[in-house]
């Protein structure tokens, strides 16, 4: 399925679809936070409309933290909410999408999501202007849902990278989609307070809007990468995912089930920890150290270009100066990201915060290099049938874990400390760096098999 298309044309293809459609959540993801925090507020407790202002004149002040220790446990659950919608139908939809690409192209689930995220921003666009009860926000990401949401677009993302990368370029070209995410992940954190802060509400979620509408358009300019004549395209065909059973979970020969559900399993269990954390960041930011939107969007912006920094170096340099295998350069990966999270978990002053950061500059290397030894262990014919079944349960599986986070915060929030949602992420990396060094025995397995396997040929000949 490699399809030729110029090397410098492979850097403008899905990965600036996937940098914006980050932009898009990032610009206005605190932002609906925020908006969700006010209205619980004001609407649902019913709480005089000028305290709940303090929220956002004086966010530190002793009022500030009263008035978040009732709203924010409310809130907590609005948003996990949210996190149910936009997780049990897209991972359904995933475990179709992921085969029928593998036969009809990449490009139509590409176009269906941006459709699904420009509807979901229009309408909040319009809600943001009235006082209605907060949960109705949950309404406007239907769209978001059904059309196939995250899962669906990196679902598309990778595959299509590795329909027309290499092998020995396709872990640069998953990191650098990586790169470019958090790329658009920091350009939404830092222009979303700033539109807000002039503008409101509808305005953030109206330029998101916009910049979603123009990337579809660009969408129909991209070559797709799969050509097939058959007209019929039914999506939901359980023959797919007897394809997937196939192809992933009955025994064959050639066929390392073992490493795939480590890679599988590993990809899980990151992020369920990006999830829940990112689920409880700011209200955690906002209750220990009275930071305000503005003051923990330029954390996690400062945050991703640590990353940003981190994951290109990484990726170039440890590779070509220490001749690591892949696996061991993601198990370095996670040892950061660990380190960053305990440091973390008994941050109590702001400078503890950005300490954390720094430890963990490297933190983000590992899915890259999970996502490239997971590609090199499927036949080409069989990529978005494992993409598509590994996709399915990062949508799925995170979402118990967002509930379980948030449900911890809400119950050991501050001023419990250290944080125990901190010490929850801890026990997963290291579950994690337990099978990154199964991975690697695997690996090293696999090579010995199939190096075994040309000498035997080439004796033949």
């Amino acid at each position: 399925m490699d399809v030729p298309v110029a090397r410098w044309r492979c850097y403008l293809l899905v990965q600036p679809l996937a940098m914006l459609f980050l932009l898009a959540l990032s610009m206005s993801g605190n932002v609906l936070t925020d908006l969700i925090v006010y209205r619980t507020c004001v609407v649902t407790m019913k709480i005089n409309k000028t305290e709940c202002d303090i929220l956002h004149n004086n966010s530190s002040s002793e009022e500030a933290l009263r008035i978040n220790s009732i709203v924010q446990p409310y809130t907590g659950l609005i948003l996990m909410g949210k996190s149910f919608i936009e997780s049990i139908f897209p991972t359904i939809l995933t475990l179709f999408l992921g085969p029928w690409s593998d036969k009809y192209g990449r490009k139509p689930i590409l176009i269906s999501v941006y459709i699904g995220i420009s509807s979901t921003f229009f309408l909040l666009t319009f809600m943001s202007n009235w006082d209605i009860v907060p949960w109705y926000f949950l309404l406007a990401y239907i769209p978001f849902a059904f059309l196939g949401g995250t899962s669906a677009l990196m679902l598309a993302s990778v595959c299509y990278i590795t329909d027309i990368t290499s092998d020995n370029e396709r872990a640069w070209h998953l990191a650098w989609l990586d790169v470019l995410i958090s790329v658009g992940l920091l350009i939404g954190l830092l222009s979303g307070p700033l539109i807000f802060k002039a503008y409101g509400y509808a305005a953030v979620f109206g330029t998101v809007t916009v910049i979603c509408i123009l990337t579809t358009l660009y969408i129909f300019f991209i070559p797709e990468t799969i050509q097939n004549e058959i007209s019929s395209k039914k999506i939901f065909n359980f023959k797919f995912i007897k394809d997937i059973y196939d192809t992933c979970i009955k025994k064959r020969d050639g066929f390392d089930r073992l490493l795939v559900w480590s890679c599988i399993a590993c990809l899980i269990l990151q992020l369920i920890i990006i999830q829940g954390s990112s689920s409880i960041g700011f209200l955690f930011a906002s209750a220990r150290l009275g930071w305000t939107v503005e003051e923990y969007s330029t954390y996690v912006a400062l945050n991703i270009m640590i990353t940003v920094l981190g994951t290109m170096f990484g990726v170039k340099l440890i590779p070509k100066y220490t001749g690591l295998p892949e696996a061991i350069i993601a198990i370095i990966s996670v040892i950061s990201a660990l380190g960053s999270t305990i440091t973390g978990a008994f941050a109590w002053k702001s400078w503890h915060m950005y300490l954390a950061m720094i430890i963990g500059m490297f933190g983000d290397i590992s899915r890259s290099m999970v996502r490239a030894i997971l590609s090199k262990a499927v036949p080409a014919q069989d990529i978005g049938k494992v993409f598509s079944l590994a996709m399915s349960l990062e949508t799925l599986i995170p979402f118990a874990a967002t509930s379980l986070y948030t449900l911890l915060y809400s119950h050991y929030m501050p001023p419990i400390y250290p944080l125990p949602a901190g010490f929850l992420s801890a026990i997963f990396y290291v579950l994690t760096i337990g099978i990154l060094i199964c991975i690697q025995i695997q690996v090293i397995k696999r090579t010995r098999i199939l190096s075994s396997q040309l000498t035997d040929s080439d004796s033949a000949d």
